[in-house]
Protein backbone atom coordinates (compact mmCIF):
# COMPACT_ATOMS: atom_id res chain seq x y z
CA UNK A 1 0.00 0.00 0.00
CA UNK A 2 2.56 2.20 0.78
CA UNK A 3 4.18 2.04 -2.46
CA UNK A 4 1.33 2.29 -3.99
CA UNK A 5 0.76 5.77 -2.36
CA UNK A 6 4.17 7.01 -3.14
CA UNK A 7 3.66 5.99 -7.31
CA UNK A 8 0.36 8.33 -7.04
CA UNK A 9 1.86 10.80 -5.02
CA UNK A 10 4.56 10.81 -7.50
CA UNK A 11 2.14 10.84 -10.62
CA UNK A 12 0.11 13.68 -8.89
CA UNK A 13 3.35 15.99 -8.33
CA UNK A 14 3.91 15.25 -11.96
CA UNK A 15 0.95 16.53 -12.95
CA UNK A 16 0.86 19.98 -10.61
CA UNK A 17 4.23 20.39 -12.24
CA UNK A 18 3.05 20.28 -15.91
CA UNK A 19 -0.52 22.21 -14.57
CA UNK A 20 2.28 24.89 -13.59
CA UNK A 21 4.09 24.58 -17.11
CA UNK A 22 1.45 24.88 -19.22
CA UNK A 23 -0.47 27.98 -17.40
CA UNK A 24 2.20 29.82 -17.12
CA UNK A 25 3.16 29.67 -20.85
CA UNK A 26 -0.42 29.72 -21.59
CA UNK A 27 -0.62 33.16 -20.09
CA UNK A 28 2.06 34.61 -22.18
CA UNK A 29 1.16 33.09 -25.02
CA UNK A 30 -2.60 34.51 -24.33
CA UNK A 31 -0.86 38.02 -24.29
CA UNK A 32 0.80 37.44 -27.39
CA UNK A 33 -2.41 37.52 -29.01
CA UNK A 34 -4.15 39.89 -27.31
CA UNK A 35 -1.03 42.03 -28.33
CA UNK A 36 -1.92 41.50 -31.86
CA UNK A 37 -5.47 42.70 -31.83
CA UNK A 38 -5.20 45.70 -29.38
CA UNK A 39 -3.58 48.53 -31.70
CA UNK A 40 -5.83 47.44 -35.05
CA UNK A 41 -8.91 47.51 -32.41
CA UNK A 42 -7.95 51.17 -31.83
CA UNK A 43 -7.49 52.57 -35.43
CA UNK A 44 -10.17 54.80 -35.66
CA UNK A 45 -8.43 56.45 -32.65
CA UNK A 46 -5.16 56.54 -33.19
CA UNK A 47 -6.30 57.72 -37.32
CA UNK A 48 -8.58 60.60 -35.97
CA UNK A 49 -5.44 61.66 -33.67
CA UNK A 50 -3.15 61.58 -36.47
CA UNK A 51 -5.25 62.18 -39.74
CA UNK A 52 -3.92 59.35 -41.36
CA UNK A 53 -4.93 56.85 -43.73
CA UNK A 54 -5.75 53.36 -43.17
CA UNK A 55 -3.24 52.40 -45.77
CA UNK A 56 -0.68 53.76 -42.94
CA UNK A 57 -2.32 51.66 -40.37
CA UNK A 58 -2.70 48.49 -42.12
CA UNK A 59 0.84 49.00 -42.74
CA UNK A 60 1.76 49.22 -38.96
CA UNK A 61 0.44 45.45 -38.48
CA UNK A 62 2.48 44.58 -41.49
CA UNK A 63 5.27 45.46 -39.88
CA UNK A 64 4.54 43.53 -36.65
CA UNK A 65 4.02 40.29 -38.53
CA UNK A 66 6.69 40.57 -40.86
CA UNK A 67 9.07 41.65 -37.84
CA UNK A 68 7.82 38.65 -36.22
CA UNK A 69 7.56 36.37 -38.84
CA UNK A 70 11.43 36.97 -40.41
CA UNK A 71 12.69 36.96 -36.56
CA UNK A 72 11.63 33.57 -35.37
CA UNK A 73 14.18 31.38 -36.95
CA UNK A 74 16.64 33.51 -34.58
CA UNK A 75 14.98 33.50 -31.89
CA UNK A 76 14.86 29.74 -32.54
CA UNK A 77 18.33 30.02 -32.39
CA UNK A 78 18.63 31.59 -29.14
CA UNK A 79 15.85 29.18 -27.21
CA UNK A 80 18.44 26.68 -28.25
CA UNK A 81 21.43 28.52 -27.22
CA UNK A 82 20.56 30.22 -24.36
CA UNK A 83 17.30 28.52 -23.20
CA UNK A 84 13.60 28.84 -23.67
CA UNK A 85 12.67 29.69 -20.26
CA UNK A 86 14.80 33.17 -20.86
CA UNK A 87 13.92 33.77 -24.16
CA UNK A 88 10.58 33.11 -22.71
CA UNK A 89 11.21 36.23 -20.20
CA UNK A 90 12.80 38.70 -22.59
CA UNK A 91 10.46 37.95 -25.57
CA UNK A 92 7.55 38.64 -23.00
CA UNK A 93 9.35 41.95 -21.65
CA UNK A 94 10.33 43.28 -24.91
CA UNK A 95 6.47 43.16 -26.37
CA UNK A 96 4.95 44.82 -23.42
CA UNK A 97 7.36 47.47 -23.35
CA UNK A 98 6.78 48.23 -26.66
CA UNK A 99 3.11 48.38 -26.47
CA UNK A 100 4.03 51.06 -23.61
CA UNK A 101 6.06 52.82 -26.43
CA UNK A 102 3.48 52.73 -29.02
CA UNK A 103 1.34 54.70 -26.28
CA UNK A 104 4.11 57.19 -25.66
CA UNK A 105 5.68 58.16 -29.09
CA UNK A 106 4.77 61.51 -29.76
CA UNK A 107 4.80 61.33 -33.82
CA UNK A 108 2.59 58.25 -35.79
CA UNK A 109 5.87 57.22 -37.66
CA UNK A 110 7.61 56.40 -34.27
CA UNK A 111 5.00 53.65 -33.87
CA UNK A 112 6.63 52.03 -37.18
CA UNK A 113 9.87 50.70 -35.45
CA UNK A 114 7.78 50.38 -31.72
CA UNK A 115 5.95 47.85 -33.83
CA UNK A 116 8.60 46.19 -35.36
CA UNK A 117 9.96 45.98 -32.11
CA UNK A 118 7.01 44.08 -30.74
CA UNK A 119 7.08 41.87 -33.74
CA UNK A 120 10.94 41.23 -32.18
CA UNK A 121 9.08 40.13 -28.95
CA UNK A 122 6.26 37.96 -30.60
CA UNK A 123 8.77 36.22 -32.58
CA UNK A 124 9.75 33.95 -29.24
CA UNK A 125 6.20 32.50 -28.25
CA UNK A 126 6.19 29.52 -30.38
CA UNK A 127 10.27 28.36 -30.39
CA UNK A 128 10.16 28.64 -26.62
CA UNK A 129 6.73 27.51 -25.51
CA UNK A 130 6.84 24.24 -27.71
CA UNK A 131 10.30 23.79 -26.69
CA UNK A 132 9.25 24.27 -23.08
CA UNK A 133 6.33 21.62 -23.32
CA UNK A 134 7.89 19.39 -25.82
CA UNK A 135 11.08 18.93 -22.55
CA UNK A 136 9.23 19.72 -19.58
CA UNK A 137 5.72 17.79 -20.31
CA UNK A 138 5.06 14.35 -19.94
CA UNK A 139 4.81 12.91 -22.82
CA UNK A 140 1.12 11.52 -22.73
CA UNK A 141 -0.25 14.76 -22.01
CA UNK A 142 1.75 16.70 -24.73
CA UNK A 143 -1.19 16.68 -27.22
CA UNK A 144 -3.29 18.45 -24.16
CA UNK A 145 -0.63 20.24 -23.07
CA UNK A 146 -0.64 21.70 -26.72
CA UNK A 147 -4.62 22.11 -26.59
CA UNK A 148 -4.84 24.66 -23.98
CA UNK A 149 -1.53 26.48 -25.17
CA UNK A 150 -3.72 27.00 -28.20
CA UNK A 151 -6.95 27.58 -26.43
CA UNK A 152 -5.09 30.35 -24.61
CA UNK A 153 -4.17 32.09 -27.76
CA UNK A 154 -7.78 31.71 -29.18
CA UNK A 155 -8.70 33.57 -25.66
CA UNK A 156 -6.37 36.18 -26.19
CA UNK A 157 -8.00 36.93 -29.42
CA UNK A 158 -11.41 36.91 -28.34
CA UNK A 159 -10.80 39.00 -24.84
CA UNK A 160 -8.94 41.89 -27.21
CA UNK A 161 -11.81 43.56 -28.39
CA UNK A 162 -14.04 43.86 -25.19
CA UNK A 163 -11.44 45.37 -22.98
CA UNK A 164 -9.82 47.19 -25.64
CA UNK A 165 -13.34 48.81 -27.20
CA UNK A 166 -14.32 48.55 -23.04
CA UNK A 167 -10.83 50.80 -22.41
CA UNK A 168 -11.08 53.02 -25.34
CA UNK A 169 -14.65 54.57 -24.29
CA UNK A 170 -13.70 55.72 -21.02
CA UNK A 171 -10.08 56.65 -21.51
CA UNK A 172 -7.70 58.20 -24.46
CA UNK A 173 -6.25 55.55 -26.54
CA UNK A 174 -3.03 55.45 -25.06
CA UNK A 175 -4.00 55.43 -21.57
CA UNK A 176 -5.89 52.30 -22.44
CA UNK A 177 -3.21 50.90 -24.55
CA UNK A 178 -0.55 51.17 -21.80
CA UNK A 179 -3.30 49.52 -19.81
CA UNK A 180 -2.52 46.50 -21.73
CA UNK A 181 0.83 47.03 -21.52
CA UNK A 182 0.74 46.60 -17.54
CA UNK A 183 -0.90 43.66 -17.46
CA UNK A 184 1.62 41.84 -20.32
CA UNK A 185 4.30 43.50 -17.52
CA UNK A 186 2.44 41.59 -15.10
CA UNK A 187 2.95 37.86 -16.80
CA UNK A 188 5.99 39.04 -17.76
CA UNK A 189 6.79 38.99 -13.59
CA UNK A 190 5.19 35.64 -13.48
CA UNK A 191 7.12 34.10 -16.09
CA UNK A 192 10.51 35.45 -14.35
CA UNK A 193 9.27 33.87 -10.88
CA UNK A 194 8.61 30.63 -12.26
CA UNK A 195 12.44 30.59 -14.57
CA UNK A 196 13.27 27.32 -12.40
CA UNK A 197 10.80 25.44 -13.13
CA UNK A 198 10.39 26.43 -16.73
CA UNK A 199 13.96 25.86 -17.27
CA UNK A 200 14.26 22.32 -14.84
CA UNK A 201 15.27 18.86 -16.18
CA UNK A 202 13.77 17.55 -19.10
CA UNK A 203 10.90 14.74 -18.18
CA UNK A 204 11.72 10.94 -18.33
CA UNK A 205 9.64 10.96 -21.26
CA UNK A 206 11.50 13.39 -23.54
CA UNK A 207 11.14 14.09 -27.11
CA UNK A 208 13.38 11.77 -29.38
CA UNK A 209 15.61 13.60 -31.70
CA UNK A 210 18.39 12.43 -34.01
CA UNK A 211 22.00 12.11 -32.74
CA UNK A 212 25.21 13.40 -34.25
CA UNK A 213 26.27 16.70 -35.16
CA UNK A 214 24.93 18.89 -37.53
CA UNK A 215 26.81 19.59 -40.90
CA UNK A 216 26.28 23.36 -40.33
CA UNK A 217 23.86 25.38 -38.07
CA UNK A 218 20.83 25.59 -41.00
CA UNK A 219 21.25 22.10 -42.28
CA UNK A 220 18.09 21.24 -40.24
CA UNK A 221 16.19 24.08 -41.50
CA UNK A 222 16.82 22.05 -44.80
CA UNK A 223 15.86 18.84 -43.79
CA UNK A 224 12.21 18.32 -46.41
CA UNK A 225 9.97 17.26 -43.27
CA UNK A 226 10.59 21.12 -41.77
CA UNK A 227 10.42 22.41 -44.99
CA UNK A 228 6.98 20.80 -45.41
CA UNK A 229 5.94 22.56 -41.74
CA UNK A 230 6.93 26.30 -43.01
CA UNK A 231 4.25 25.65 -46.19
CA UNK A 232 1.77 24.18 -43.83
CA UNK A 233 1.62 27.16 -41.18
CA UNK A 234 2.18 29.41 -44.43
CA UNK A 235 -0.53 28.09 -46.20
CA UNK A 236 -3.04 28.09 -43.09
CA UNK A 237 -2.07 31.62 -42.86
CA UNK A 238 -4.21 32.77 -45.78
CA UNK A 239 -8.06 31.05 -44.47
CA UNK A 240 -7.11 32.75 -40.92
CA UNK A 241 -6.64 36.52 -42.24
CA UNK A 242 -9.27 36.21 -45.24
CA UNK A 243 -12.02 34.81 -42.21
CA UNK A 244 -10.60 37.83 -39.89
CA UNK A 245 -10.10 40.28 -42.38
CA UNK A 246 -11.94 39.91 -45.91
CA UNK A 247 -15.05 37.74 -45.32
CA UNK A 248 -17.23 40.38 -43.93
CA UNK A 249 -16.74 42.57 -47.19
CA UNK A 250 -16.58 39.34 -49.45
CA UNK A 251 -20.18 38.28 -48.15
CA UNK A 252 -21.80 41.84 -48.05
CA UNK A 253 -20.63 42.41 -51.67
CA UNK A 254 -21.91 38.85 -52.76
CA UNK A 255 -25.37 38.42 -50.98
CA UNK A 256 -25.29 41.51 -48.77
CA UNK A 257 -25.17 39.91 -45.81
CA UNK A 258 -25.50 42.30 -42.71
CA UNK A 259 -22.41 43.19 -40.65
CA UNK A 260 -23.28 41.96 -37.72
CA UNK A 261 -24.63 38.29 -39.01
CA UNK A 262 -21.24 38.21 -39.99
CA UNK A 263 -19.83 39.33 -36.69
CA UNK A 264 -21.70 37.61 -34.77
CA UNK A 265 -20.82 34.28 -37.24
CA UNK A 266 -17.11 34.70 -36.34
CA UNK A 267 -17.75 34.98 -32.74
CA UNK A 268 -19.72 31.17 -32.89
CA UNK A 269 -16.31 30.39 -34.79
CA UNK A 270 -13.86 31.23 -32.12
CA UNK A 271 -16.28 28.92 -29.92
CA UNK A 272 -16.67 26.44 -31.76
CA UNK A 273 -12.13 26.71 -32.52
CA UNK A 274 -11.98 26.60 -28.52
CA UNK A 275 -14.25 23.58 -28.43
CA UNK A 276 -12.36 21.52 -31.20
CA UNK A 277 -9.15 22.61 -29.60
CA UNK A 278 -9.70 21.13 -26.84
CA UNK A 279 -11.11 17.90 -27.92
CA UNK A 280 -8.83 18.08 -30.22
CA UNK A 281 -6.10 17.68 -27.36
CA UNK A 282 -7.44 14.70 -25.89
CA UNK A 283 -7.81 13.06 -29.74
CA UNK A 284 -3.86 13.89 -30.46
CA UNK A 285 -3.00 12.24 -26.70
CA UNK A 286 -4.60 8.96 -27.61
CA UNK A 287 -3.45 8.79 -31.99
CA UNK A 288 -0.10 8.06 -33.80
CA UNK A 289 -2.15 9.24 -36.50
CA UNK A 290 -2.17 12.92 -36.57
CA UNK A 291 -2.02 12.99 -40.13
CA UNK A 292 -5.05 11.93 -40.87
CA UNK A 293 -6.68 14.35 -37.86
CA UNK A 294 -5.61 17.32 -39.96
CA UNK A 295 -6.48 16.30 -43.48
CA UNK A 296 -10.13 14.98 -41.89
CA UNK A 297 -10.69 17.95 -40.03
CA UNK A 298 -9.55 20.95 -42.68
CA UNK A 299 -10.93 19.13 -45.45
CA UNK A 300 -14.51 19.92 -43.62
CA UNK A 301 -13.45 23.06 -42.54
CA UNK A 302 -12.62 23.77 -46.51
CA UNK A 303 -15.80 22.22 -47.74
CA UNK A 304 -17.78 24.61 -45.84
CA UNK A 305 -15.64 27.78 -46.94
CA UNK A 306 -16.71 26.77 -50.46
CA UNK A 307 -19.98 26.42 -49.90
CA UNK A 308 -20.44 29.56 -47.41
CA UNK A 309 -18.67 31.20 -50.64
CA UNK A 310 -21.11 29.86 -53.13
CA UNK A 311 -24.45 30.41 -51.60
CA UNK A 312 -26.00 33.25 -49.59
CA UNK A 313 -26.33 31.86 -45.92
CA UNK A 314 -29.13 33.38 -43.55
CA UNK A 315 -27.88 34.99 -40.52
CA UNK A 316 -28.53 31.11 -38.35
CA UNK A 317 -27.45 28.92 -41.06
CA UNK A 318 -23.54 31.36 -41.21
CA UNK A 319 -23.33 31.32 -37.58
CA UNK A 320 -23.71 26.98 -37.84
CA UNK A 321 -21.44 26.95 -40.55
CA UNK A 322 -18.66 28.95 -39.56
CA UNK A 323 -19.40 27.29 -35.86
CA UNK A 324 -18.69 23.99 -37.60
CA UNK A 325 -15.78 25.18 -39.24
CA UNK A 326 -14.42 26.70 -36.80
CA UNK A 327 -14.86 23.63 -34.32
CA UNK A 328 -13.32 21.64 -37.33
CA UNK A 329 -10.27 23.69 -37.45
CA UNK A 330 -9.82 23.35 -33.78
CA UNK A 331 -10.11 19.68 -33.72
CA UNK A 332 -6.78 20.10 -36.32
CA UNK A 333 -4.88 22.31 -34.07
CA UNK A 334 -3.75 19.74 -31.33
CA UNK A 335 -2.22 17.11 -34.33
CA UNK A 336 -1.03 19.88 -36.09
CA UNK A 337 1.25 20.72 -33.00
CA UNK A 338 2.26 17.54 -32.68
CA UNK A 339 3.59 16.76 -36.25
CA UNK A 340 5.47 19.62 -36.22
CA UNK A 341 6.79 18.07 -32.88
CA UNK A 342 7.80 15.01 -34.32
CA UNK A 343 9.42 16.88 -37.36
CA UNK A 344 11.78 18.57 -34.56
CA UNK A 345 13.33 15.42 -34.12
CA UNK A 346 15.33 15.53 -37.42
CA UNK A 347 17.56 17.98 -35.24
CA UNK A 348 19.08 17.72 -32.01
CA UNK A 349 18.56 21.08 -31.01
CA UNK A 350 14.95 21.98 -31.60
CA UNK A 351 14.52 25.49 -30.84
CA UNK A 352 14.87 26.27 -34.43
CA UNK A 353 12.62 24.06 -36.06
CA UNK A 354 9.70 25.48 -34.02
CA UNK A 355 11.04 28.77 -34.38
CA UNK A 356 11.65 28.16 -38.36
CA UNK A 357 8.03 26.57 -38.81
CA UNK A 358 6.20 28.79 -36.94
CA UNK A 359 7.00 31.63 -38.63
CA UNK A 360 5.67 30.72 -42.03
CA UNK A 361 2.24 31.73 -40.20
CA UNK A 362 3.67 35.22 -39.75
CA UNK A 363 4.96 35.51 -43.18
CA UNK A 364 1.83 33.69 -44.74
CA UNK A 365 0.20 36.48 -42.57
CA UNK A 366 2.31 39.35 -43.68
CA UNK A 367 1.83 37.97 -47.16
CA UNK A 368 -1.89 37.25 -47.42
CA UNK A 369 -3.87 41.10 -47.15
CA UNK A 370 -2.34 41.77 -50.72
CA UNK A 371 -3.21 39.38 -52.06
CA UNK A 372 -6.75 38.76 -50.90
CA UNK A 373 -7.34 42.87 -51.20
CA UNK A 374 -6.29 42.86 -54.52
CA UNK A 375 -9.18 40.79 -55.46
CA UNK A 376 -11.76 43.10 -53.33
CA UNK A 377 -10.54 45.99 -55.16
CA UNK A 378 -10.68 44.42 -58.65
CA UNK A 379 -14.11 43.47 -58.15
CA UNK A 380 -13.39 39.14 -57.29
CA UNK A 381 -15.22 39.20 -53.81
CA UNK A 382 -16.47 35.68 -55.61
CA UNK A 383 -12.75 34.40 -55.17
CA UNK A 384 -12.24 34.97 -51.29
CA UNK A 385 -13.63 31.96 -49.75
CA UNK A 386 -12.58 29.52 -53.12
CA UNK A 387 -9.24 31.43 -52.32
CA UNK A 388 -9.34 29.90 -48.82
CA UNK A 389 -10.61 26.41 -49.73
CA UNK A 390 -7.33 26.12 -52.02
CA UNK A 391 -5.16 27.14 -49.65
CA UNK A 392 -6.84 24.64 -47.22
CA UNK A 393 -6.62 21.49 -49.82
CA UNK A 394 -2.65 22.36 -50.27
CA UNK A 395 -2.44 22.25 -46.42
CA UNK A 396 -3.74 18.75 -46.35
CA UNK A 397 -1.60 17.78 -48.90
CA UNK A 398 1.28 19.20 -46.94
CA UNK A 399 0.21 17.10 -43.98
CA UNK A 400 -0.23 14.02 -45.83
CA UNK A 401 3.45 15.18 -47.29
CA UNK A 402 5.09 15.13 -44.23
CA UNK A 403 3.24 11.60 -43.10
CA UNK A 404 5.35 10.45 -46.49
CA UNK A 405 8.53 12.03 -45.83
CA UNK A 406 8.78 10.64 -42.07
CA UNK A 407 8.01 6.98 -43.59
Amino acid sequence: MAVADLRREAQEGDLGRDVAIVGTISAAHFCSHFYQFTIPLLFPRIQAEYGVGFTELGLIVTVFYAASGLAQTAAGFLVDHVGPARVLAVGLGLLAASMALVALVPSFWLIYPAAALAGLGNAVFHPADYSIMSRRVEKSRVGRAFAIHALSGTLGYAAAPAVMVGLASILPWRSAVLFAALGGGLVFLLVVAKQRLLAGPQTTSPLPIATGPAPSPLAALRHPAVLVCFSFFFLMAVPTVGLSGFTTTALGRLYDTPIAAVAGALTVNLFGSAIGVMLGGILADRSNHHERIVAAAVFLSAIIYLAVGAAGFGAPALAIALGAAGFSSGLATPSRDMLVRSAAATSATTGKIFGFAYSGFDLGSAAAPPLLGFLLDHGHAAWIMPVMTLSLMLVILSALGLKMRKA
